[in-house]
């Protein structure tokens, strides 16, 4: 246990370290009195506005999550799922992507929900959410490639960073080890009790999916979908009439950086920090933006919005117990029938 933990630990330390050392990069020229300068210059009040957007963006996120485990037959009570999804924020600055854990499991255990149901409906969750910020990213470079052109010009890193992955030999080995590892569990193996398991597992999930997707709410995820990432999008553009440098960028530029954002936060570091940072800032001065009016604009909203992410996901964690739910015996019993183990039941 003492040596697990400390993988833990060292793994936090090491995405922490990561983010902190782009950061580093990112500010280590900087006159920090002008960098002061130019934030006090901005109306707190416009970015406070703006709050409002990502508390609601995240509400509506758990509310299509909802729907999801609504599918399976489990009917916790909303407030569950809200605030499991809230809190799903604060802990992800703690240990990236831990939130995600965290919510499947508070959810699991507070409900009464077997885990592996709200594993799979989140993964669903995640999943639309990943082909909408990439339909953002493609919408927006139609709408403006010109900007991509000249990012990627002017950040050939990126670049070489996906080449090096790709031509690094360990790359290939990872790959060669699972695709035989594959066969082999499937082949050689396929009769012991571990992938007996396995395969009753999948017929599961694979049963879970169909019945996923079947539900008769599919407008309501499309526009549950629609309006979370339009309000996200208003959290972070809202925060250009803060400066006045940014004001005058308009909606499509705000879509630019927005979209940037999503690639910043996908990094594996707590609360997307020096990554965020690093795409906003580029991003803006491609734009036109000052050198140090872009550090200051990603220094100010970074730490505006995580401070709140942080109070409203930490106000989840703790009323997560304090939700009103029902006993044993009111509970109804309208569970979706599982398949059993080798067995694919038809829905």
């Amino acid at each position: 246990m003492k040596v697990e933990s400390a993988k833990k630990i060292s793994k936090v330390l090491l995405s922490l370290l990561i983010g902190l050392f782009i950061l580093w990069l990112m500010y280590r020229k900087t006159d920090f009195g002008e960098l002061w300068v130019i934030t006090k210059t901005a109306n707190f009040g416009i970015i406070a506005l703006s709050l409002i957007f990502g508390l609601i963006g995240n509400i509506l996120r758990g509310l299509r999550w909802e729907l999801f485990i609504n599918a399976l037959g489990y009917h916790p009570p909303r407030a569950s799922i809200v605030y499991a999804t809230l809190g799903n924020y604060a802990v992800n600055f703690l240990l990236p992507r831990a939130g995600d854990v965290w919510r499947c499991g508070v959810v699991s255990k507070y409900d009464k929900i077997p885990l592996g149901k709200t594993v799979e409906t989140f993964l669903v969750d995640k999943m639309i959410d990943i082909l909408a910020g990439l339909t953002i990213i493609f919408v927006s470079m139609v709408l403006y490639v010109d900007f991509f052109i000249s990012y990627f010009r002017d950040n050939p890193e990126f670049f070489d960073n996906v080449k090096g992955f790709f031509s690094s030999p360990w790359f290939y080995l990872v790959l060669v080890t699972l695709v035989l590892a594959t066969v082999l569990s499937f082949t050689v193996f396929k009769r012991t009790t571990f992938m007996k398991k396995v395969k009753g597992f999948l017929t599961t999930v694979k049963y879970d999916m169909k019945v996923i997707s079947g539900i008769k709410e599919k407008k309501q995820v499309i526009i549950y979908t629609i309006l979370l990432w339009f309000c996200f999008y208003l959290y972070f553009y809202i925060c250009f009439f803060a400066f006045d440098f940014t004001k005058d960028l308009g909606p499509l530029a705000g879509l630019i950086v927005f979209a940037m954002t999503n690639i910043g936060v996908s990094v594996p570091v707590p609360g997307g920090i020096g990554s965020w940072h690093f795409v906003v800032i580029s991003s803006l001065l491609i734009l036109g933006v000052a050198e140090s009016e872009a550090l200051a604009f990603a220094g100010a909203v970074f730490a505006v919005q995580s401070v709140w992410q942080i109070l409203y996901g930490l106000f989840g964690v703790f009323a997560m117990p304090y939700v009103k739910r029902k006993t044993a015996g009111e509970a109804t019993a309208d569970v979706v029938a599982e398949p059993a183990a080798g067995q694919v039941k038809q829905p």
